[in-house]
């Protein structure tokens, strides 16, 4: 699987053919992936007719192999934020997007056991990096993905990991992840 970060919120998962988008920014990045996930509702990007499968709310999906649950987290001034757990390429990956506010503690039970979480580390308006930190240690992921800061210093220096460096995508596999390790891995878009 490699996984490569775009800014904001916005990442694209991809294994062989198959690739999933997260919070794209834009619908010309709609084409050739299988689904469009949004953690915001209503969704600032739009679903394309014929256009790739799109899921911005709550609920259960296969899709290609591809399994995805998500819940509510919260409901915000903005809207309805949806937390998703990805089953992909024998991968769980955890997606917790641009909150504000603690998550519901039912929406968090899809994040544990997950072997790789994306969460928010851009601080205001979003959670503090203490908030997020708690998150983390209570779902105990191989890794950890931070999103929407160019540099997520404030959650380094809370997860004791200040010495992360940079990278411009993650290339792995199931075996490359060593469980409930909580090892950073900051991609730059």
């Amino acid at each position: 699987m490699v996984i490569t970060y775009n800014g904001g919120s916005y990442f694209k998962l991809q294994s062989g053919e198959k690739s999933i988008l997260i919070d794209p920014d834009n619908q010309r990045s709609f084409k050739g992936s299988l689904l469009v996930l949004s953690t915001v509702k209503p969704s600032p990007t739009n679903p394309e007719e014929n256009g790739p499968f799109f899921i911005d709310s709550q609920g259960e999906y296969d899709i290609s192999e591809i399994r995805i649950e998500s819940r509510t987290a919260a409901h915000e001034d903005d809207g309805e934020k949806t937390v998703y757990r990805i089953d992909f390429d024998d991968i769980v990956i955890g997606v917790l997007g641009p909150i504000k506010k603690d998550p519901d503690a039912k929406a968090l039970e899809i994040l544990q056991d997950c072997d790789i979480l994306i969460v928010p580390s851009g601080g205001e308006p979003y959670l503090g990096a203490s908030a997020v930190g708690k998150i983390v240690r209570q779902t105990e992921p191989g890794i950890v993905i931070p999103s929407l800061a160019k540099n997520p210093k404030d959650l380094l220096k809370e997860l004791g990991q200040e010495n992360a460096k940079p990278e411009e995508k993650l290339t792995l596999k199931k075996k490359d992840i060593s469980p409930k390790a909580m090892t950073v891995k900051w991609l730059i878009a």
